[in-house]
C-alpha cells in the first residue's frame, strides 16, 4: 500500500487535516510531499542534488513507528506531545524533527526524522573498534549542547542515552536521538520516580529504583564516551542482567587506562560516572569542561572520519529496501 500526502500546515494551524491518502498529519515542520509506504517514509528532494534521494526525487527519511490505538480524547495530549518534539528538534545535537502522521485504520502514529546517513556511535565503534579522542570531544562537544538544551529548555530527561542513540552524519555532526522515553520534568517535581530505558546504561539511581533527575543521563553519556573510546562496554555483560546491576551499585565506577588515554579525558569520564548523582556535572559544567577545551583549538575533519566508516551507497539502499 502506499499513500501520499501534502502537507502545508505549521504548528500554529490546525494540525488534524485528513490527506486523500487516509492519513491525519499530526504535525509537521514545513511545506512538502510525502510519499508514505511499507518500506518506510519519504519527503520530496528539493533538487536533483540531494545525495540520498532516490530516482523518483523523494528524500529519505527515517520513520519511528509507535503502533497502538489511539482514543479521541487522547489526541490533544499526542498533539502537545508532538509540538513539544518538534521545537525541541530544530536545535544543533538533536536530530530533527520532520513530522508525524496518524493512520486511523492501523492505528499507528508514524513519526519521520531527519535521515543521519553516517548511522550511530555503535556502528561506528563496530567499524573502528574505538574512537579517537579529538573526534570524540569535537562530537561530544554537539552532543552537550543537544542535552543542555533538553535539560534546561524543554525540562526533558532523556534516559536512554547510549552509543545506538548518538547519531552522524556524512558532514560529521553527531546528534541525540530516540525521544520515545524521554520524561519531561515540570516546575513543581524535580524529579522521576519511572524505571524506563536501557537497563545498561542506568545509572546506580535509577538501578535502585530510587528518584532521578538531569545527571542520570551524564551517567549514561559518560558510559557511552567511554564506551565509544576503548571499544567495548565498560561491565561484564556476561553473567547476566542481576550481576550486571549489582556491579554498577557495588564495584568502583569503571575508569579509561591512564596509560593510554589524556588526564583530561580521564577527568571528564571520572566526573560523569560519579556514583552520588550530586556530585555530577550539569552540561554546561562539561562544555567547560578541559576534555572539551584541549581539542576546541585542534582542526578535526569529522567528515572526513564519518565517510571513512560508512558507504553512504549502501546505507541509502538499505534505507530504501
Amino acid at each position: 500500500m502506499q499513500l501520499n500526502t501534502k502537507v502545508g500546515k505549521d504548528v500554529e494551524d490546525q494540525l488534524w487535516m485528513i490527506s486523500d491518502g487516509g492519513t491525519v498529519n499530526l504535525l509537521s515542520r514545513s511545506l512538502g510531499e510525502y510519499n508514505i509506504n511499507e518500506h518506510g517514509f519519504h519527503k520530496r528532494s528539493a533538487g536533483p542534488d540531494e545525495s540520498d534521494s532516490d530516482e523518483k526525487g523523494y528524500r529519505v527519511v527515517p520513520l519511528m513507528r509507535c503502533t497502538y490505538l489511539v482514543p479521541s480524547e487522547k489526541r490533544q495530549q499526542i498533539l502537545n506531545e508532538m509540538r513539544t518534539l518538534c521545537e525541541a528538534c530544530c536545535y544543533p545535537g538533536l536530530v530533527e524533527f520532520q513530522g508525524a502522521f496518524y493512520m486511523p485504520d492501523s492505528g499507528q502514529i508514524s513519526i519521520a526524522l531527519e535521515y543521519m546517513d553516517g548511522g550511530s556511535l555503535a556502528d561506528v565503534i563496530r567499524v573502528k573498534k574505538s574512537i579517537p579522542e579529538p573526534v570524540l570531544s569535537h562530537m561530544l562537544q554537539k552532543v552537550l549542547l543537544g542535552l543542555r538544551y533538553l535539560h534546561e529548555v524543554r525540562h526533558l530527561v532523556h534516559r536512554d542515552i547510549k552509543p545506538a542513540n548518538l547519531l552522524v552524519n556524512l558532514k560529521g555532526e553527531a546528534k541525540i536521538t530516540d525521544f520515545g522515553v524521554s520524561t519531561g520534568l515540570d516546575n513543581t517535581m524535580a524529579m522521576c520516580a519511572t524505571f524506563v530505558g536501557t537497563v545498561t546504561y542506568m545509572s546506580p539511581e535509577r538501578i535502585r529504583n530510587e528518584n532521578y533527575s538531569y545527571v542520570a543521563d551524564i551517567w549514561s553519556l559518560g558510559l557511552t564516551i567511554l564506551e565509544c573510546a576503548t571499544g567495548k562496554f565498560p561491565y561484564d555483560v556476561n553473567d547476566g542482567l542481576a550481576n550486571l546491576m549489582l556491579q554498577i551499585l557495588d564495584d568502583p565506577s569503571p575508569t579509561p587506562p591512564v596509560d593510554a588515554y589524556s588526564s583530561e579525558f580521564c577527568s571528564f569520564i571520572n566526573d560523569c560516572l560519579q556514583k552520588d548523582a550530586d556530585a555530577r556535572p550539569m552540561c554546561e559544567q562539561l562544555l567547560s569542561h578541559p576534555f572539551i577545551k584541549r581539542y576546541a583549538g585542534t582542526e578535526v575533519d569529522l567528515a572526513a572520519y564519518v565517510k571513512s566508516v560508512v558507504d553512504p551507497t549502501e546505507r541509502l539502499n538499505k534505507a530504501n529496501s
